[in-house]
């Protein structure tokens, strides 16, 4: 009881923990990592049957995808094309990070393993959510230029429209461009 007591509080840290880059852009009220998550799993949910994708395995790697995030932080590695972050030095932040998290649960080495799937990118289902990660980003961007005025978040609309490679998201994400015109 007491390991799963620990993780339950230390996942509500992330309700607390802000997204990096939309804090060094300024942006008032951003929007923290559960907030981005809870979109990002919701998306997947809609989605996954659509893609025919395993929706089970979906969802628990997109609510899992940034939890290492509450003990390390945001930790951007790129803005726009540039990279601003040493990829393999943010992995092991970051897995370090998750195998502590994950270590107060009995299940804890499959959520790793999970976790572990989605940064090595090593199934459809995490490809799909590296992508859905950066569509929701996107979207964010979008509604903060919409509500605060004349701020354009360009660097967040180059990354993600580098990601996004699959034919049907891309439409979702030229339907977002259209928006933002």
């Amino acid at each position: 009881m007491k390991g799963l007591m620990k993780f339950i509080f230390n996942v509500g840290k992330l309700k607390e923990t802000k997204r990096t880059g939309w804090i060094v852009q300024g942006i008032r009220n951003p929007e923290s990592v559960a907030e981005h998550t809870y979109r990002v799993a919701m998306i997947c949910m809609v989605l996954a049957k659509k893609f025919n994708l395993n929706e089970n395995k979906l969802l628990r790697m997109a609510l899992i995808h940034d939890l290492a995030e509450e003990l390390v932080g945001d930790i951007v590695l790129e803005k726009g094309n540039k990279k601003v972050s040493n990829t393999k030095n943010k992995f092991i932040k970051e897995n370090k990070a998750i195998k502590t998290i994950f270590s107060s649960l009995p299940e804890g080495n499959s959520y790793y393993k999970l976790w572990l799937e989605y940064e090595k990118q090593k199934s459809k289902e995490s490809i799909f959510l590296k992508q859905i990660d950066k569509l929701e980003m996107v979207i964010q961007a979008y509604e903060y230029e919409k509500e605060q005025g004349s701020k354009k978040l360009n660097e967040f609309w180059i990354n993600a429209e580098k990601h996004i490679k699959d034919k049907e998201l891309k439409k979702i994400f030229d339907e977002i461009v259209l928006l933002r015109k």
